[in-house]
């Protein structure tokens, strides 16, 4: 083995006794060097974080999920593990979804995912009970199904309850629970069918978390409606509704942004990180665990391609292809054993911190829950943070990896 080089090993399991497998050996490894990846974890070409799933694509366009599956959020009908104490449905390593369409992005929201498919059709499926993936009658929907069909779709953005995609003339449509004008139509009404935002603005990107979205214009501006925190006299104020979309005055032109439950992180066409909002856990990496509805810079002097949110972490993709986190690490999942900084009693990071390993990634996102996972420039994957459900997709399952660690190879 070259010196300064950590071998992972991968064991190969069917993910059918993989969510059995007890807890991965611990690595106890404290200074950082590279990690040669396991050539079964190649071929893949984009990734998404969801709450307890994780779902990707291969190079030729076919649909893969892995996680917890209590809500069908996995696209694969029933799942064939049990995982951790409550015996949740899941699968261990990515498994084929029920579909035989090619894709060209996939999103995961908290218990849904959606994807477009290479004619831009778009597909959902998933936990249904507020309408979430736009398929009538059903509470679960077990396997893609079309929404829309007669529409095409550049984007998409599945949220916690709702869900918000943009259409190839730049309109975007939502439906899902509209609670606090979620569904950005000028009120609070839940429905099935998907419609329009009042906007006379063309839109390329659009995300959502709890009962909120945002979408960024076709110059780079940023709209937003639903659920969204508001200073008033230095004070924060979460529960103000917005039912209609609205632009963000002061914000530079954008290229990315991201939402979670309570926090939001954007990237500038010039690379510059900015988030606001919730701050409990460090998730705004501006070296405090002061919240703010003013959108302010990351402490970091690096410049960032993409920028992802989760629920109490945040993690950016420089322009050299380094990853970075910052926020809570109870389970690892800001990619380091231990980041030093602590946010109460738990352990954090207060600004941006490099992912272990010296990997170089396209892309890293982070979800509604407490696991992170990237796209290498070599077309890897490799997860860590909370892994109980299956959702790092290598055939363990455990309550912290703070290591990245490569995914199995795909299944039917």
């Amino acid at each position: 083995m070259r010196p300064g080089t950590v071998t992972l090993a991968l064991l190969v399991l069917a993910a059918a006794s993989a969510c059995e497998a007890p807890t991965a050996p611990s690595m106890f490894v404290y200074s950082d060097r590279a990690i040669a990846v396991p050539t079964v974890s190649r071929g893949w070409k984009a990734v998404s974080v969801g709450g307890s799933h994780s779902c990707g694509l291969r190079l030729d366009g076919t649909l893969y999920c892995w996680g917890g599956n209590a809500s069908a959020q996995l696209g694969v009908g029933d799942a064939r593990g049990q995982c951790g104490a409550r015996k949740i449905p899941c699968e261990a390593g990515p498994r084929a979804a029920l579909t035989t369409q090619r894709f060209l992005s996939v999103r995961a929201g908290q218990r849904h995912s959606c994807a477009i498919s290479v004619e831009r059709r778009l597909f959902c499926w998933g936990e249904n009970l507020n309408f979430a993936t736009g398929v009538e009658a059903e509470p679960y929907v077990t396997k893609p199904m079309a929404v829309l069909p007669e529409l095409q779709f550049i984007d998409v953005g599945p949220g916690m309850t709702h869900t918000c995609a943009v259409r190839t003339n730049g309109a975007v449509y939502c439906w899902g629970e509209g609670a606090f004008g979620a569904l950005g139509r000028g009120d609070t009404i839940s429905t099935v069918i998907p419609a329009p935002i009042v906007s006379e603005e063309r839109f390329v990107l659009v995300r959502s978390g709890r009962l909120r979205s945002c979408a960024i214009g076709v110059e780079g501006g940023l709209w937003c409606w639903g659920l969204e925190w508001e200073s008033t006299s230095g004070n924060i104020d979460y529960f103000h509704q917005r039912l209609l979309p609205h632009r963000i005055d002061g914000i530079p032109p954008l290229r990315d942004i991201s939402i979670s439950a309570s926090s939001t992180c954007a990237v500038t066409v010039d690379g510059i990180s900015l988030c606001w909002e919730a701050n409990g856990f460090a998730q705004l990496g501006d070296g405090t665990m002061t919240s703010t509805a003013t959108p302010s810079p990351v402490a970091s002097k690096e410049r960032f391609t993409g920028v992802s949110t989760g629920i109490i972490q945040s993690c950016g993709t420089a322009v050299d292809g380094r990853a970075y986190c910052w926020g809570n690490n109870s389970f690892g999942q800001l990619g380091v054993p231990r980041p030093g900084d602590h946010c109460g009693a738990l352990e954090c990071s207060l600004q941006p911190i490099g992912v272990f390993g010296l990997q170089r990634f396209d892309a890293v996102e982070t979800g509604f829950g407490t696991h992170t996972c990237g796209i290498t420039v070599d077309t890897s994957i490799l997860c860590w943070g909370l892994g109980s459900e299956g959702q790092l997709g290598d055939g363990y399952t455990r309550d912290r990896q703070s290591l990245p660690v490569g995914v199995l190879a795909p299944t039917p």
